[in-house]
């Protein structure tokens, strides 16, 4: 398995606007080649930050809090295999679960 490195300052920047313009898009125009990309971007983010997440749950003492990110990290996986459904839900899902995760990463 491959080492994923920490993502630069940019891409913080980026995934982050990227979670605003999927929760604007959720309310507005969920359909289309523009709602299509930010889903895979979102996807792509979700693939690189769950590990990271996952590490960082094995790093807290508290029992709550860790099965609080590690359950956010399964319902990301989760995320991750489930291609279909409302598309305005899958933008909210999906930008909701990248920012949990950029949390537990920063």
């Amino acid at each position: 398995m491959s080492a994923v490195s920490e993502p630069s300052l940019s891409a913080w920047v980026d995934m982050g606007r990227d979670v605003d313009l999927a929760l604007a898009l959720a309310e507005g125009r969920a359909t289309g080649p523009a709602a299509d990309e930010v889903r895979r971007r979102l996807r792509l983010y979700i693939g690189q930050l769950v590990g990271p997440a996952e590490a960082y749950a094995k790093t807290l003492a508290d029992a709550r809090a860790q099965a609080i990110v590690e359950q956010t990290a399964a319902h990301a996986r989760a995320l991750l295999r489930d291609q279909d459904g409302d598309p305005a839900a899958m933008l909210r899902l999906l930008g909701k679960a990248t920012y949990c995760l950029m949390r537990y990463g920063t």
